[in-house]
């Protein structure tokens, strides 16, 4: 059995070669026209959100003892499956603001939409997941996905930080921090997860070939 140090030593090895995943997707400049793109536009940004975030405030509050306890094994490991629980719901707020953007832009269909978003959210989950341990795994994201597509107004989804109240209510909630710094850090902590946000929702708009990616996914979906 690894050592403790060596258990946080491996953990944080993994997180940076998501980071680094992330940002190589960041730095394209080639425009998201089908629904392979989007779906990996959906993974890496939905990691890089989940993962600064947490990790940020996780940093900012444990200040100078920041190393020391991600390299106890056990509080690895609860940081390791708090981020899990993020990233699913980042994905979430994310898939449902691209269906809604690329909607809007392409004029797809409300089951069209609907279909895009899940097959997109189905994709990134897994893909994001793949060596995830079975415990960590979000029990139920798909099935509440798909109850969040039925009460989901499309129109207003598309509209600057509507689709992304889970998210932001989830880092304080997933975030392994006494309950008494979380009401305290409330204010900062969903502005910086906002404030990471703003950027990816430009990138998106400014990447997004809406006609394209609809014409793409009419193909997959053709029965």
């Amino acid at each position: 059995m690894l050592a403790p140090a060596r258990r946080g030593e491996r953990f944080r090895r993994r997180l940076l070669e998501h980071l680094r995943a992330a940002f190589g997707e960041r730095m394209r400049r080639s425009g998201i026209a089908d629904v392979e793109a989007l779906s990996a536009f959906l993974r890496t940004r939905s990691a890089y959100i989940a993962q600064t975030a947490l990790y940020g405030y996780l940093k900012t509050r444990m200040g100078t003892s920041f190393r020391r306890h991600f390299e106890d094994e056990g509080f690895a490991d609860v940081i390791h499956g708090s981020t899990v629980k993020l990233y699913a719901s980042c994905l979430s707020d994310l898939t449902v603001f691209a269906a809604a953007t690329a909607a809007r832009d392409a004029a797809l269909s409300d089951e069209e939409r609907a279909g895009l978003a899940r097959h997109c959210f189905r994709e990134a989950f897994h893909a994001g997941l793949a060596e995830v341990a079975a415990r960590h795994m979000p029990a139920g994201a798909a099935d509440r996905f798909d109850a969040r597509l039925r009460l989901t107004d499309w129109a207003e989804a598309a509209v600057r930080e509507n689709a992304f109240h889970g998210s932001v209510g989830d880092l304080l909630r997933y975030a392994p921090v006494v309950d008494e710094f979380k009401h305290a850090d409330e204010a900062i902590v969903r502005n910086s997860i906002r404030f990471r946000w703003r950027d990816v929702r430009e990138q998106l708009r400014r990447r997004l070939d809406a006609a394209a990616l609809a014409a793409d996914w009419r193909r997959i979906a053709r029965p």
